[in-house]
């Protein structure tokens, strides 16, 4: 079963984009009408949810994806099995997990988000979770077939209909009780999951996966393969949910009142994180991509082809983020001001900028690490990574306040990104260039950004002043840029022609 994986990267691409970029404006409409501080609340809910719903389902979908194409991969199969391992295990988990969440409702409300009006939406949510879990194994079999149109397409469904229900909740509603807020959650995630199951449930007799045999492994085999994948999941998403618990916590002892805590932590997780990661749509679509095509490599024995795609995917993600973030450098403020954030969030996204290589390396990285089976390095690097980034928040937050967050993103995503790479150099065998993966990019992206800065200086427009202007100049300098580093790699392959035949 082949995959064109540029065309199904483009496809998730401007589905995605659109969504994020929809994301963006209903996080800049909300922060608006509820303010900051509610945005805090809302964060701190939704990062509840994930944990329960990521422990919940087991990463089901990362587990489907995987064994399923590894099945894919080999001459005697029964896709459909393991699907049914996946669907197995994961709604056992689920329904614990709910069971847990139900009964010790009351202590998740008091101790985690710090309201003891949360009890009843809490348990609400729970009850929804083993569908949240089916949802995301039948997107991981789509996924796994190839079949990526289906996978964008509930994404849409999910993502339009909790959107509009968000929308509608905030503005007819207008929820400002902690509870208010929870239960507004619950309630939207209920809808938009139980629309997007419906449809998957219609679709997915159009995943074609053919049986040529039996089924490569048993029930008992599968579990022992998928502990480490929901083993690692459940660990990074916990450890997650214990930094951001932690945050407003740590800048309430920076000085701040438990508002001024809860309103920074909003303008960072509504602002200045979705703004950061918003060009990095294409990246989360090819992830996704990456994982089933390099298990399915990995299944087959063709090194080879995993060490070309690898190395030429790393280069793509940087000569990608090295240009976003010259953007970010040359425009947070105006960015941070037009969505809500203001000065507070300009500035931070201007000191996070420097980062955002590691930070979109990590998502390749993560896909081709989980793709080649090396889930234990993973979560052993997660563990420590947070480890890192927790530390920085006890220690610094308090000291420096707000901008001890920015100190936590960069010690931890250097340290993680960092291992990340070696690791996967040595793995796949990539022939990591400094001059060709980074100095080509960066000095092509300081060369067009002075080009056009100089452009427009000529003709007496100032690049910042005011939206039009920033797209006129983002699309200019980007097609510059592109320009003079495909020149320059060019060159630096004709230069090198051990590296190219190797390539």
């Amino acid at each position: 079963m082949k995959r064109n994986i540029m065309k199904d990267t483009i496809l998730l691409t401007i589905i995605q984009m659109s969504l994020d970029g929809l994301g963006l404006l209903l996080n800049a409409f909300m922060t608006r009408q509820l303010g900051t501080e509610s945005m805090g609340v809302l964060t701190l809910t939704g990062s509840f949810f994930r944990l329960a719903a990521m422990t919940a389902s087991g990463n089901v979908f990362l587990c489907a994806s995987r064994f399923i194409s590894e099945e894919l991969g080999k001459q005697e199969r029964n896709p459909k099995k393991v699907l049914a391992y996946c669907l197995l295990v994961s709604l056992v988990l689920s329904i614990l997990v709910s069971g847990i969440i139900i009964l010790f409702a009351p202590w998740c409300s008091m101790h985690f988000l710090k309201s003891e009006d949360l009890t009843a939406p809490i348990r609400l949510m729970a009850l929804s979770l083993p569908f949240i879990t089916i949802t995301a194994c039948l997107k991981g079999y789509c996924n796994a077939c190839c079949k990526t149109a289906i996978c964008a397409i509930s994404d849409a469904i999910d993502f339009l209909i909790h959107t509009a229900l968000t929308a509608g909740a905030v503005w007819f509603i207008t929820p400002v009780t902690h509870a208010g807020l929870c239960y507004m959650t619950a309630l939207c995630t209920i809808g938009s999951t139980a629309v997007s199951l419906v449809f998957l449930l219609f679709a997915i007799p159009f995943c074609k996966a053919e049986k040529t045999g039996t089924v490569s492994i048993s029930l008992k085999n599968y579990i022992k393969l998928a502990i480490p994948v929901m083993a690692g999941s459940a660990l990074t998403s916990l450890l997650s949910s214990a930094n951001d618990a932690l945050v407003p916590i740590t800048l309430q002892q920076s000085g701040n009142s438990s508002a001024q805590a809860l309103s920074q932590f909003g303008i960072f997780e509504a602002i200045v994180i979705p703004v950061l990661f918003f060009p990095s749509t294409l990246l989360v679509s090819l992830s996704g991509i990456l994982v089933t095509e390099t298990a399915r490599e990995t299944a087959s024995c063709n090194k080879i082809r995993i060490t070309y795609m690898t190395e030429k995917v790393i280069r793509q993600t940087i000569v990608f983020a090295v240009f976003i973030t010259m953007l970010l450098l040359l425009f947070g403020d105006e960015i941070g001001e037009l969505l809500g954030g203001g000065v507070t969030a300009g500035k931070t996204i201007i000191l996070i900028a420097p980062v955002v290589p590691f930070i979109y390396l990590e998502i390749i990285l993560e896909s081709i690490i989980k793709g080649i089976g090396a889930q234990a390095f993973s979560s052993l690097n997660y563990l420590a990574e947070y480890v890192v980034r927790i530390s920085c928040v006890l220690i610094f937050i308090p000291i420096l306040g707000f901008y001890g967050i920015v100190l936590s993103y960069y010690a931890s995503n250097l340290f993680g990104n960092i291992s990340r790479l070696i690791t996967v150099i040595k793995r796949t065998g990539i022939e990591f260039s400094v001059i060709k993966m980074l100095g080509i990019p960066i000095f092509s992206a300081v060369l067009s950004a002075q080009f056009i800065i100089l452009v427009f200086h000529v003709i007496h427009i100032q690049p910042n002043a005011h939206i039009i202007s920033i797209i006129i100049f983002s699309i200019l300098s980007c097609v510059i840029y592109l320009i003079i580093q495909k020149e320059l790699f060019h060159l630096h392959m004709q230069a090198n022609p051990v590296i190219k035949n190797k390539i």
